[in-house]
């Protein structure tokens, strides 16, 4: 081992002066270093020098508030703007603070009182800048269900984006052709997915229909209404287009021509179930006997070269049984007629009484007659020379005809939309039906069917109703739920609700529910 080294030690056993001399020297200097500084800080934070000191106190954290805040660009370039006004404020501040340090003993014109001030500027600057930087919501990550987007937002993000401009005018030009629902354009794809308006009474369904229909007639489309009140046989109705009108008790109304309506046999068979449609109830058998019962009559009628609707009435209403007899002898409908069936037959004709009173009416009109089929082909009245398929079809009913015409514009409907599906698949015949509450024609046979295929031949059906309630109690459960879920656009409005959630539940339940990631 090396010995240790002997320690620099003075004989007498103290440390040598020489190893403190520079320690002490430091402290002295740096002692009056600091005694110089605050000797001149009340020189260097007075005037302009002190205010901008106080500027730099505020603008600097004011700064770094506003970046921590994330801050949009405009913002950090006005922050020097934002500073003066900010240290005229911390100024005050610090001087009202005056008082209360001197009552603590801080001295003026010290280095705490400078610290003090220096750290209120500091806040001031800072908890602004965190302060006028709205927080930004949370951005949410969509997983599934329904996406709720707001479309003004983002027509102005589209128009603030790269080729905005470009991308604008092209989606004009796309736009002029289109309709529009509550002011969004739809596309012709979904267009043929059909409507469906939902809301309590004074809501704007149709307003909306309205809307629609302007935009599809503005661009030469077609369209067949149901129209409540007459609202859009007013608002629409061009005599020049080549529009029509069936009521038969409507002034300037077409004559329905029910004959014309037949060009084979089994036509027949659609207009009696036209007229009377099948649906669930206990009378449902019977509505079937009716049907036979009519079919046989009008084939007979028809066959014989008969196209007077005032006879027709007349056979299937008041014609004796020994005519009626004779008349369907050897179809399926003359069992109904024989001797130990006149109970069976009496219930029978009333239910066909009840379905075809409006002929009645028909019979006493002097119009020209029609063809709900021949309109829809685009052929002239009642199978005249062709016609360039233009036009509305209008069926206008007011609340005290409901009850006579009820079943036949149901009818009227039904023979329009089938004969829709009797063009050719994939045509351009853009034709629109639209029944504005719905429920108050009773039920239209065939609705939930011709939904799910019309598209396909170019059809666009429109149905505002008030209540899911009233559809189910019309058409059932399942049937109405079908005809809802084949309406692939929805406008909910105001909904009323009930005890167990009414049309306000099932509307929000049709919106859907979403899955976010925050």
């Amino acid at each position: 081992m090396r010995p240790r080294a002997p320690s620099a030690r003075h004989p007498r056993g103290v440390v040598r002066p020489l190893a403190q001399a520079p320690l002490g020297g430091r402290s002295e200097e740096w002692g009056r270093v600091v005694s110089d500084v605050l000797a001149q800080l009340p020189a260097l934070l007075h005037g302009t020098r002190g205010l901008l000191a106080a500027y730099a106190a505020v603008e600097v954290p004011l700064l770094a508030g506003l970046i921590r805040s994330r801050s949009p660009l405009r913002g950090i370039v006005c922050s020097p703007l934002l500073a003066v006004p900010l240290t005229i404020a911390a100024g005050v501040g610090i001087a009202a603070l005056s008082p209360l340090l001197r009552g603590l003993g801080i001295a003026e014109e010290s280095l705490l009182q400078y610290s003090i001030g220096t750290s209120v500027c500091a806040a001031v600057g800072y908890i602004t800048g965190r302060a006028v930087v709205r927080p930004a919501p949370p951005v949410l990550a969509h997983q599934r269900g329904a996406l709720v987007i707001d479309v003004q937002r983002s027509v102005k993000a589209s128009r603030r984006g790269p080729g905005a401009s470009h991308a604008l005018s092209r989606a004009r030009r796309l736009e002029r052709g289109r309709v529009t629902l509550a002011g969004f354009p739809v596309t012709p794809e979904d267009e043929v997915k059909h409507f469906k308006l939902i809301g309590a009474t004074g809501t704007g369904k149709s307003t909306a229909i309205r809307e629609l229909l302007g935009a599809a007639l503005a661009r030469g489309d077609r369209a067949v209404i149901a129209d409540p009140d007459g609202g859009y046989l007013r608002q629409f109705y061009d005599r020049g287009r080549g529009d029509v009108i069936l009521n038969p008790f409507e002034p300037g109304s077409a004559r329905w021509d029910l004959f014309g309506e037949i060009s084979n046999d089994y036509d027949v068979e659609q207009l009696a179930r036209s007229l009377i449609p099948d649906h669930e109830g206990t009378d449902r058998s019977w509505r079937g006997y009716a049907r036979t019962f009519f079919g046989a009559v009008t084939s007979q009628a028809h066959a014989a070269g008969s196209r007077d609707v005032r006879e027709l009435y007349r056979l299937l209403v008041t014609a004796g049984t020994a005519e009626l007899k004779t008349l369907v002898a050897g179809t399926p409908a003359q069992p109904f007629l024989e001797e130990h069936n006149g109970r069976m037959f009496d219930s029978i004709r009333s239910v066909t009484s009840s379905a075809v009173s409006a002929l009645d009416y028909v019979s006493r009109q002097s119009g020209p007659p029609l063809s709900v089929r021949g309109w829809v082909q685009g052929a002239g009245r009642s199978g005249g020379p062709a016609e360039r398929p233009r036009g509305v079809l209008f069926m206008p009913y007011r609340a005290g005809q409901i009850a006579a015409l009820r079943s036949t514009i149901s009818a009227w409907m039904r023979l329009a939309i089938f004969e829709a599906m009797n063009r050719e698949e994939g045509g351009e015949q853009r034709l629109w039906f639209v029944i504005d509450e719905l429920d108050a024609l009773g039920q239209i046979d065939g609705l939930k069917d011709a939904l799910a295929r019309l598209r396909k031949f170019g059809g666009r059906c429109v149905l505002g109703f008030q209540s899911i309630a009233q559809v189910s109690s019309t058409y059932g459960s399942g049937e109405a739920q079908t005809i809802v879920e084949n309406c692939g656009n929805t406008l909910v409005l105001r909904c009323s609700g009930s005890e167990h959630g009414g049309t306000s539940q099932f509307a929000s339940r049709l919106i859907g529910e979403r899955e976010v990631v925050r």
